[in-house]
């Protein structure tokens, strides 16, 4: 998978002809062999309520898959699902109905308790609200799964997440509260999801209560609020009406209206399968009429696989309540005796055993009470932070004891917890303590450069910043802080120029062999890479930085470890985001709108990078007199749209993020005389041509991006005289910024900048790294922007005022 060396995903090609059966029988063999057996007795899936389908369910789904049956519509209709595998769809919902103690239901199959929420909801909320003007709300626990909030954005409806006590479940007083909260905020609609056996605990909310006052609050309010409930029993369904049949969950409860639940967790069937019910008279709300064909679908999906209604039925009536209370107690009695192998693993934990369900919750006693990673992944465990009974938050790890877990996975488990637990209290003790003196002073703060370099603030734990040593880790960063190596300055000296010199550096009594050596003058910063900070950066061995703020920008340039001159960078915008041109002796990038992270990965110390640039273009100058040829327009996201910058911070795991909205490259000859502009070499989607009817009717065109300076911009590029110029103009016209640089900018300067090998950085001296940051800048001070000069790099923001305000 080449895109994950880059961190975004390029499209593949569509292969032309099919591939060999050997190689495609070679690569789905490797894909089973990476998929996580059911009986594998070193691992499982503790974290997650899943299973090992029954084989025969498996077996039948597969045997009807052939048919292609598609059982789109609603079969518990009067009249309805009299044949095939639709009479066994209204069986078995029928059947599950009597479960759940409806006297009678409609319902359907659905892909998944989250389709069954999504669709539950959507019918609440069109059976509370008299028009689409009323204000419904959605209110359920903290801990309720997040398909809920999901549901409430698809359906434009606002969401509440009450908070739990130690109960950890959703209390009448905190519906009461939330309620109160709604209606004098304007609702006049409310949807409650009660959940019946959650994620994180296998508890149940108190339905019955929870529902007595929802109607009795709907009694005394009758013409103001509307109230409807659904039960989210996806993982419940299947459990509590064989572990606890008096747990009233379910619709002996007037005030349940709706029902999820998951056939594919607890009820043996492979995935995907769900199941939605309804009371009768409630999937009305749902009804759809075809204006072209007629046909009226009470569902979300429409088409829906008749082979998951032929499995489901197949499990219901092949085992029957005895099978399944059987099933049920022996996972019960697999509960405790992992709740056994946790806490022999860990005496000194908080177990919290779900009375009705197979599931145990654990605070760990180990700092901060988290289980080492490798443990974690390997057995799929997440913690949650739940409240404790005195009034405090632990984070709390849930195992689900599924029917297809074994005495010998349990054991594999304790042994494996109870290395991971003596580990974790292993490294506290261990841990260096920060050093005396380790805070942040206001000398060192000031020497951070303004490229806001990330080494500044984490760096990689004592001991593994071997890029090849064993157990590296590009992304082991932790924060400098916790390492007691803060950046520590000295004075140096007064250079020949009579610039003061500062150094700064984590360890400055092994300058060059500790992750990096800072100098710092009035003009410029310079930073020398150790061996294993060469290995790791992706810009260079030495990077040179010279702020201009008065151009509200600043000049990066990079060295090799031969070194040998990299690339000149011209950065202006903020210290995150930012706009670039960076010149290299045979290309020139642009990047517009680059805004880079460092994001701390969920449950770790590590980190993870992310780079978003709303347009790269990258431009390769050939030897000769080639005219100027677009070879890569890609499209990837729409700049007229906004979007999240970076992913969120739980979707980073080991690799970097990199995106671009749109991505051009072009190649042009050195040596090419005439002008050209990129706006005359761009076509469809990524082309934009704007007229400015409201100042000169000049139009405006190029490609579309977000400027870290001007928003929503056009870009063009072009070369005339030996210069490049970049022009962005923003949208609505009004914002312009212009920069020149020299076509060969990054040729001068490789021939031109001194040169200083630092492939063996321990080798250097203080008196040497000075002296070469000194001659860099005298070179650089000749190429720094110049508004008097032509053919030095020329910066033109400026703001042509509305027509409003030359009105005034």
């Amino acid at each position: 998978m080449g895109d994950l060396d880059n961190g975004w995903t390029v499209s593949d090609s569509f292969p032309d002809h099919p591939l060999p059966a050997h190689d495609i029988t070679a690569r789905l063999n490797t894909a089973r062999a990476e998929t996580m057996r059911w009986d594998d007795p070193d691992q499982t899936r503790l974290g997650f309520a899943m299973s090992a389908p029954d084989p025969f369910a498996t077996a039948v789904w597969s045997s009807f898959l052939a048919a292609n049956t598609n059982n789109v519509g609603v079969h518990t209709g009067f009249g309805a699902g009299t044949s095939g595998t639709r009479r066994l769809e209204r069986e078995a919902l029928l059947s599950l109905a009597g479960l759940y103690r409806a006297d009678a239901a409609d319902g359907h199959l659905t892909s998944g308790a989250t389709e069954a929420v999504i669709q539950g909801l959507r019918i609440g909320r069109n059976a509370v609200r008299d028009s689409s003007q009323d204000q419904v709300a959605v209110i359920t626990s903290e801990f309720a799964h997040h398909s809920v909030a999901k549901a409430a954005e698809i359906l434009g409806l606002r969401f509440i997440a009450a908070p739990v006590d130690s109960t950890w479940t959703l209390t009448v007083d905190a519906l009461d509260r939330a309620v109160d909260q709604a209606v004098q905020e304007g609702a006049t609609g409310i949807l409650v999801v009660a959940t019946a056996g959650y994620y994180n605990s296998g508890l149940c909310d108190p339905i019955a209560a929870l529902t007595e006052r929802m109607r009795e609050r709907a009694v005394r309010e009758a013409g103001r609020v509307r109230y409807f409930c659904h039960v989210d029993a996806a993982h419940g369904g299947f459990i509590y009406p064989f572990s606890d049949p008096e747990l009233a969950f379910d619709f002996r409860n007037v005030g349940v209206h709706a029902m999820a639940v998951d056939p594919h967790k607890s009820g043996l069937l492979p995935y995907s399968c769900g199941v939605l019910l309804t009371r009768k008279g409630m999937l009305g709300h749902a009804t759809a009429v075809s204006p072209v064909t007629g046909v009226v679908d009470d569902t979300l999906a429409g088409s829906r696989p008749g082979a998951a209604a032929a499995a489901l039925w197949s499990v219901l009536f092949g085992y029957g309540r005895s099978r399944f209370t059987d099933v049920t107690h022996a996972c019960m009695a697999k509960r405790d005796e992992l709740a056994e192998a946790v806490q022999a693993a860990d005496p000194d934990c908080h177990l919290r055993l779900a009375p009705a369900a197979p599931v145990v919750a654990v605070a760990f006693h180990v700092p901060e009470g988290r289980l080492p990673k490798e443990l974690t992944e390997r057995y799929r465990l997440v913690p949650v932070n739940a409240p404790t009974p005195d009034g405090g938050r632990r984070l709390y790890y849930h195992f689900y004891a599924g029917h297809s877990l074994t005495s010998e996975q349990i054991a594999g488990f304790r042994r494996h917890l109870t290395r991971a637990v003596a580990d974790a209290r292993s490294a506290a003790v261990t841990r260096p303590a920060p050093a005396a003196g380790s805070a942040d002073t206001a000398a060192a703060r000031e020497m951070v450069p303004p490229t806001v370099c990330f080494r500044h603030f984490v760096a990689h734990p004592p001991g593994q910043r071997d890029p090849d040593g064993p157990g590296y880790s590009f992304h082991t960063f932790v924060p400098r802080r916790s390492t007691g190596e803060q950046l520590r300055t000295r004075s140096w000296g007064t250079a020949p120029s009579g610039r003061e010199v500062t150094l700064f550096a984590p360890d400055l009594e092994q300058p060059f062999s500790h992750e990096f050596l800072g100098i710092s003058t009035d003009s410029y910063t310079a930073e020398f890479l150790d061996r294993h900070q060469q290995k790791l950066s992706l810009v260079g061995a030495v990077h040179f930085s010279v702020p201009l703020p008065d151009l509200g920008c600043h000049v990066l340039v990079n060295f090799e470890s031969d070194g040998s001159f990299r690339s000149v960078e011209y950065k202006f915008g903020s210290d995150s985001a930012t706009d670039e041109i960076q010149c290299f002796a045979d290309r020139t990038v642009l990047k517009i709108g680059k805004d880079a992270a460092g994001v701390r990965r969920p449950h770790s110390d590590a980190y993870s990078f992310s780079v978003d640039t709303s347009l790269e273009c990258d431009i390769t100058w050939e030897e000769g007199d080639g005219s100027p040829r677009l070879t890569t327009q890609r499209l990837n996201s729409d700049p007229l749209l906004p979007r999240r910058r970076h992913l969120a911070r739980e979707q980073y795991r080991r690799f970097p993020n990199r995106f671009f909205d749109t991505e051009l490259t072009l190649r042009v000859g050195r040596e090419h005389q005439e002008p050209w502009r990129l706006c005359e070499l761009l076509s469809g989607p990524a082309s934009i041509s704007v007229p400015d009817d409201e100042h000169d009717g000049k139009e405006y065109s190029g490609a579309l991006a977000w400027s870290a300076r001007l928003g929503l911009c056009t870009v063009d590029a072009g070369v005339a005289s030996g210069n490049l110029r970049v022009e962005c103009e923003s949208l609505p016209m009004g914002r312009r910024l212009s920069v020149t640089v020299p076509q060969d900018l990054g040729l001068q300067l490789s021939q031109a900048l001194p040169s200083l090998d630092v492939g063996d950085p321990e080798k250097l001296n203080l008196d040497t790294a000075v002296g070469f940051a000194e001659a860099v800048y005298s070179v650089i001070a000749c190429f720094l922007p110049d508004r008097s000069d032509g053919n030095r790099w020329h910066v033109d923001p400026h703001t042509r005022p509305s027509a409003a305000e030359g009105a005034r």
